[in-house]
């Protein structure tokens, strides 16, 4: 089983079965009126995983519908992978952002490592067995990492995972549980795993850096839209091989919704090429700014999103 899923981002919610029937049955009771012009179309049913980033982009899209003259209803932090998963496949989602590698889990297939490869994969996988469409995915890569400290970079003298390569069995390794895979995997491309480590440490993701700082470990695993890095005076050590997986986000819609409405891909894809890693970091760090000051997570999150669309000349 290839554990693409991480756990920091989609935490393990238990919700009731009853969750997705309710959804269901809402989704049968708001049958979608004609196309004609002089009424709103839909209504579209958007939804989103928990995290702030999942949730941002969501909004974007429900935003970029609503201009467009579709009535939306926002089902944004939903639950976790699994349950936005039950949710499309039930009729319950019609529409929400899932990640390249997330999808390559949903259907048990290894990363090629080809972001361009692994994209058309889950697109024509998705299609033959749920009848749901990949449209555009995004630059932004919302995957894994190695970080260090931008004192302990410089001692060691490493900005990429092929000079760090050769030192890691002098190494202490800090990781959460969900980056185990993903550091073996590097053995393909770099010759290393989590067993080639002097040591590895598993910790909470936060932890991580806390013992590089501490000097309890030289090198942790972080996430690459984690806007932390920076401040923390962390670096990102540079993936020259390719040996993680890409994490791109793309709308995925129901066949059903796309053949009744097909404009939504034009409307929907018109937005991929704007979503970058740096961007993400950028917009999650505004929406945790504007909580600090008092604003709620749900404002905050529709106010940045509205204001990227909004720059970017999309609304």
């Amino acid at each position: 089983m290839f554990s693409f899923i991480r756990s920091s981002k989609t935490r393990t919610l238990l919700l009731s079965l009853g969750l997705l029937m309710t959804l269901a049955l809402s989704a049968c009771g708001n049958a979608a009126t004609t196309g004609n012009s002089s009424q709103p179309k839909g209504p579209i049913i958007v939804g989103s995983k928990l995290d702030v980033e999942s949730q941002l982009i969501a909004e974007m899209y429900i935003l970029l519908l609503q201009k467009n003259g579709y009535k939306v209803t926002p089902k944004l932090a939903l639950g976790n992978s699994t349950i936005v998963d039950q949710g499309i496949k039930s009729g319950a989602l019609d529409i929400y952002p899932e990640f390249t590698a997330t999808g390559l889990n949903e259907l048990n297939i290894p990363s090629s490592f080809n972001p361009r490869t692994d994209y058309n994969t889950v697109k024509t996988q998705y299609e033959q067995k749920y009848h749901i469409t990949w449209l555009a995915p995004a630059p932004l890569n919302d995957g894994y990492a190695i970080c260090t400290s931008k004192a302990e970079a410089q001692s060691l003298g490493i900005t990429t995972i092929s000079q760090l390569a050769p030192l890691v069995s002098h190494l202490t390794l800090a990781l959460p549980t969900d980056g185990i895979s993903f550091i073996d995997d590097l053995q393909k491309t770099y010759g290393f795993t989590t067993k080639s480590f002097k040591s590895v440490s598993q910790v909470l993701y936060a932890i991580g850096f806390s013992a590089v700082k501490n000097g309890q470990a030289q090198v942790n695993v972080c996430y690459t839209t984690d806007g932390t890095v920076a401040t923390q005076n962390f670096i990102f050590l540079k993936d020259d091989k390719n040996g993680f997986p890409q994490f791109n986000p793309a709308p995925i819609v129901r066949d059903a919704i796309l053949q009744k409405y097909p404009d939504i891909t034009t409307i929907l894809n018109t937005l991929a090429p704007d979503l970058t890693t740096q961007v993400s970091i950028d917009l999650q760090n505004k929406v945790a700014s504007m909580k600090n000051s008092g604003t709620s997570s749900t404002e905050a999150v529709k106010v940045v999103a509205q204001q990227f669309l909004q720059s970017k000349g999309l609304l």
